[in-house]
């Protein structure tokens, strides 16, 4: 199998549409704002998340890079990198967060995403990064542990993680 990540970019079009539509709207930990728009609007869409890359630092956003995962040249799910955070950020989210298409779950395509994705923390020049998970989420628990996730604490029913890079 052929895995790659592409950053996303204006000449997405209808295959990475339809994977944003089998991605729930609302799921423990995520929302994809994408789901239920019509195509006409997609593009709108990309301009949206691809400005978020400049974003400042504030309570409501931070710098974020959004990735599609392609397994043999179809997309899978995306993951989301977040290239500065704060301490708000850290205990809220994390440096990532990612989803897989429903059709594509239970697959292993987190973990190899996450791990993709770990290459492009380390161009950035991190030398380690935080993420988090729902304590009974095993499957996300599981995704940031097969890449080197070391548990730090559990507050509250979510679980705080660091990963050396």
């Amino acid at each position: 199998m052929k895995y790659e990540l592409k950053e996303l970019n204006m000449d997405m079009g209808v295959s990475e549409y339809e994977m944003y539509q089998d991605i729930p709207l609302k799921e423990p930990g995520s929302t994809n704002l994408c789901n239920g728009l019509p195509y006409e609007v997609f593009k709108n869409y990309l301009e949206s998340q691809l400005a978020r890359k400049y974003q400042n630092i504030s309570i409501y956003d931070t710098p974020t890079i959004t990735y599609i995962l392609y397994i043999n040249s179809i997309p899978v799910g995306y993951i989301c990198i977040r290239t500065k955070i704060d301490n708000q950020w850290k205990k809220w989210s994390g440096n990532f967060y990612y989803t897989v298409r429903l059709s594509e779950r239970k697959k292993g395509y987190g973990t190899k995403m996450l791990k993709l994705a770990l290459n492009e923390f380390k161009k950035l020049g991190l030398k380690e990064i935080y993420g988090q998970s729902s304590s009974d989420n095993y499957a996300s628990e599981k995704v940031i542990e097969n890449n080197g996730g070391i548990l730090l604490e559990e507050i509250g029913g979510t679980r705080y993680y660091k990963i050396k890079i």
